[in-house]
């Protein structure tokens, strides 16, 4: 797929940017303080071990990482935000497989012009998708999710309030949004929203599952990062989307919380969640019959994620 090629080079090319600025950070503060740079790279471990423990348990290894970055440009009236969000993470239990815990790409780019004090006017483009394969659980086969499976590309133009570096707001009435599912297994099942294939009369498949969904509508994005008390850190990012075109009462919802506690310059404490409302991602629904999990169907549900733990940060 042509456009899952383009997206992902286009990815490729903003990472490496970004790390070429934050290499010459030091000589371009020097030479033109219109751009501001900052970030933090955390990796945090989780371990238990037992021997002999009369209460029974199984060993367990995790690992957390995150990397976030920001390179911000402003100079007379025009304003370049960018950012990149990008986490991993797995855990292992016992004798069972490697299972990741986090996944997740995300990069995001707004210019603008201001048009009156504090607030500019300009076009954003959000990126998000993940590294790796997704399932249910570590002896399951079946696949969940992949990378740019789904992908989600947003292109808004709109409003930007920045009153400070602490806070930032974007709406845009004009957006589209586009999903893009680069498996067609998962394109065929009408995952992530997409069109699922057709099937006749001996269940033969006629007419593959689109990969692609595209949606019209209305987007807002918050992010305010600061710290609200002495050696700890909130960063809260709140997008939501509707969509013009079908059902669009059915907001989209996703927020994320960040907590840094530092305990000294390389040592923090991290608590991370992430809560989401997708009516297009169905999630697989049990009943419980006889103390078994019975899978029921699929539907819609309200997800959240919670990761904590305790390693190394260093804040740029």
């Amino acid at each position: 797929m042509n456009i899952k090629k383009t997206i992902t080079l286009s990815l490729i090319i903003c990472i490496s940017t970004a790390a070429f600025s934050q290499a010459q950070k030091k000589d371009t503060v020097k030479k033109d303080t219109a751009w501001n740079f900052g970030g933090i790279v955390n990796v945090a471990f989780s371990q238990a071990s037992f021997t002999n423990w009369a209460a029974g348990g199984q060993n367990s290894i995790g690992l957390v990482s995150l990397v976030s970055f920001h390179a911000n440009y402003k100079k007379n009236k025009i304003n370049w935000l960018n950012s990149i969000d990008m986490g991993y993470g797995f855990q292992k239990q016992g004798e069972l497989p490697f299972q990741k815990t986090t996944d997740k790409i995300e990069a995001t780019t707004n210019i603008g012009y201001t048009v009156f004090d504090h607030c500019m006017a300009g076009l954003l483009v959000d990126f998000k998708s993940q590294f790796a394969a997704g399932y249910l659980t570590t002896t399951d086969s079946v696949l969940l999710s992949n990378f740019m499976a789904p992908g989600y590309l947003t292109i808004a133009a709109g409003l930007t309030y920045n009153p400070n570096k602490a806070l930032n707001v974007f709406f845009s009435p004009a957006t589209l949004k586009y999903t893009f599912v680069g498996n067609q297994m998962l394109a065929d099942a009408g995952d992530f929203g997409v069109t699922p294939a057709v099937y006749d009369a001996n269940g033969i498949k006629t007419t593959n599952g689109k990969e692609v969904l595209l949606q019209a509508g209305a987007y807002f994005k918050g992010n305010y990062s600061a710290t609200v008390c002495k050696g700890i850190t909130l960063t809260t990012n709140l997008e939501l989307f509707s969509n013009y075109l079908k059902n669009p009462q059915d907001v989209v919802v996703d927020w994320t919380n960040l907590i840094q506690l530092k305990v000294n310059k390389w040592i923090s404490v991290t608590i991370n969640t992430e809560l989401i409302y997708d009516q297009n991602v169905l999630v697989p629904i049990y009943n419980d019959e006889n103390h078994v999990q019975v899978l029921v169907g699929k539907g819609p549900r309200t997800q959240f994620k919670e990761i904590s733990g305790v390693g190394i940060a260093y804040n740029l």
